[in-house]
């Protein structure tokens, strides 16, 4: 009966992963089950050897994150659900991974608004050249031109940020499920 709440139990918290990533998985446990068994020992003896089931869905789920992170060029989607994967594992990952992240995304949102503000002032000068008396029309368009290009230039130089900051968090990620599984064993 503990076998079969065991793995029920982790089966339905590995839930966010497709089934057939949770079938290979759960084959480990359930061979760890049997394994037990054929040894004679009990069904709570195999399951305190294998440990909280909550504690394995959070470090399998913080895996497959990174995994999947990894394999899509470091997504900053992909690499903000690996980081809150890693923020359910404890406290230190709540302060050292989720302040910072948030800090830093904050930064990239504000740099990702600000190129966009000022290619998009290039209307407005536009605009200004055409209907209004401060600019004539010659000035405003090359006004406009330099403000497209700068806003361009911000957006190249905001998403080569954004990547490099995915791939150093997904770095970071990595060393940190290492240490994990390294302190855990």
């Amino acid at each position: 009966m503990i076998r079969e709440q065991y793995l029920g139990h982790l089966w339905e918290l590995l839930a966010p992963v497709p089934e057939k990533q949770r079938r290979e998985w759960m084959y480990d446990y359930e061979e760890h089950f049997r394994v037990s068994a054929e040894l004679g020992r009990s069904e709570e003896e195999a399951a305190s050897e294998l440990g909280d089931p909550r504690l394995i869905a959070k470090e399998l789920l913080l895996n497959y994150r990174v995994e999947q992170a990894d394999k899509k060029k470091g997504s900053i989607t992909l690499v903000s659900r690996a980081v809150f994967a890693a923020v359910s594992l404890g406290f230190f990952n709540l302060v050292f991974v989720l302040g910072p992240f948030c800090a830093v995304l904050g930064v990239l949102v504000a740099l990702w608004a600000t190129s966009l503000a000022v290619a998009v002032s290039s209307l407005m000068v536009m605009y200004e050249g055409l209907f209004g008396e401060a600019v004539t029309s010659v000035q405003a368009s090359f006004i406009a031109l330099a403000l497209i290009g700068l806003g361009m230039l911000l957006g190249a130089g905001t998403h080569w940020l954004t990547r490099a900051f995915a791939k150093l968090t997904l770095q970071y990620l990595k060393f940190n499920s290492k240490v994990i599984r390294v302190r855990k064993g």
